[in-house]
């Protein structure tokens, strides 16, 4: 008896492959895509993302074949702060395909379409976060954004009662916070991540959507008396975000200490806090006998980022960056040349005037891919650690030193509350 030949499989591409945008009446096909993608979302919160006020269905980019959604990817539109700029940024959201269907080119294929429309939009960067970074490196994507965590031992954090009395600062109590002190948040929000590159400006309606999302099961404040000093996001035993006046450092303080009784009530015997290097809770947790986890890739997810148009990318930062050479100190004018890729930019900056002139280079110019660009100009790497590790090419020490004034090494962060809908 001869053995049975194998089976084989049908053919994938019956029929035409269509790449668009999408559209209301693609909602239910996408949602069902992307239960077979990823088991997720649940349908209340597919519903949820729909209610963002900056929400379109032409965001949502899809390949179909005979009318099926088999690859999807979803675009956000936000604005991130760099410096004392905001830029435009996509996040992108849900890129996947159906297991039958990968392998085809459909999901690459979505993110040259993502890069174009975010091109036509006027936005300039495009951020995500992901488990297979190999994926979008081929992509020109950088990895950008150290993840940054604090843990320690809940016990360690400050012993506090609600109420705590401080010889100046009057008494302090933290309870959960109340509609009608949105605007006391959103003021913490700007004054504690204003100049922090890569968050996200919210606005009103932006801040009552994540709110809504009840990504946090409490949204503790601490008060003096009835002015609201700060406040801090908890999920379980994680603070996804925590703001306070840094005037008032017995704010941080009372919320530490009620995140601890809540913590130790719930028998959870560690907690973290999500927050750039520089903020204050992440020093607090050092003195708590913590530990900070800064490093590209956590808990199996990765950030990162790429430049969409490096020439507007250049020109909205121009501002940023003539305030980084005036306050260096250096002489002036100053001039350093880009070559990303096979474009060439070069950027001038004088006492009281800035530009960017397109296909020149100056003696002191770099030579970097997207993804080297993206790192260096962001801020992720330093111009020593591009050249090092990403193989970006100086024509002289001056131009180092130059890119050393321009683009020096910051803390590029967002919100897990802003990365979850961005």
């Amino acid at each position: 008896m001869s053995a049975p030949e194998p089976v084989s499989r049908l053919p994938l591409r019956r029929g035409t492959v269509e790449f668009c945008q999408g559209s209301e009446a693609d909602q239910e096909a996408v949602y069902q895509t992307l239960l077979h993608v990823f088991h997720g979302p649940d349908r209340e919160s597919f519903l949820g993302a729909l209610s963002d006020p900056n929400y379109r269905p032409e965001q949502r980019l899809i390949a179909k074949v005979e009318q099926r959604v088999v690859s999807h990817v979803h675009l956000t539109d936000r604005r991130i702060r760099y410096g004392s700029v905001e830029l435009p940024m996509n996040g992108v959201m849900w890129v996947g395909t159906l297991p039958e269907y990968r392998g085809l080119g459909f999901a690459q294929n979505l993110m040259r379409m993502a890069d174009q429309t975010a091109r036509k939009q006027g936005v300039v960067v495009q951020a995500l976060t992901t488990g297979m970074p190999r994926f979008y490196l081929p992509l020109g994507w950088g990895v950008c954004g150290r993840q940054t965590i604090a843990q320690t031992a809940s016990r360690n954090l400050p012993q506090v009662t609600d109420g705590l009395l401080e010889t100046r600062a009057g008494l302090w109590h933290v309870r959960p916070w109340r509609q009608v002190e949105l605007n006391d948040l959103m003021t913490l929000h700007e004054n504690q991540f204003g100049r922090t590159n890569g968050s996200v400006v919210r606005s009103e309606d932006y801040w009552r959507w994540i709110i809504g999302r009840k990504y946090a099961h409490v949204i503790w404040v601490a008060c003096q008396g009835e002015t609201v000093r700060g406040y801090a996001f908890v999920k379980d035993h994680k603070i996804l975000e925590i703001a306070t006046d840094p005037t008032y450092p017995q704010a941080l303080r009372a919320l530490l200490g009620r995140v601890r009784a809540e913590a130790l009530e719930r028998a959870y015997p560690e907690v973290v806090a999500h927050a750039p290097v520089d903020h204050p809770v992440v020093e607090a947790f050092r003195a708590a006998s913590g530990k900070v986890i800064d490093q590209d890739e956590y808990d199996g997810t990765t950030s990162m980022y790429r430049i969409c148009d490096v020439g507007k990318l250049l020109h909205a930062i121009l501002p940023e960056l003539s305030r980084r050479a005036v306050e260096s100190g250096a002489a002036l004018p100053m001039e350093l040349g880009l070559t990303v890729d096979d474009e060439r930019f070069m950027i001038h900056i004088e006492p009281r005037r800035a530009r960017i002139e397109p296909d020149k280079l100056s003696r002191r110019h770099l030579t970097l891919t997207r993804a080297s660009a993206t790192r260096l100009i962001l801020g992720h790497t330093g111009i020593d650690a591009a050249v090092e590790v990403d193989g970006a090419e100086a024509s002289t020490g001056t131009a180092l030193d130059a890119a050393r004034i321009l683009f020096p090494v910051t803390p590029i962060w967002r919100s897990p509350l802003d990365s979850a809908t961005a």
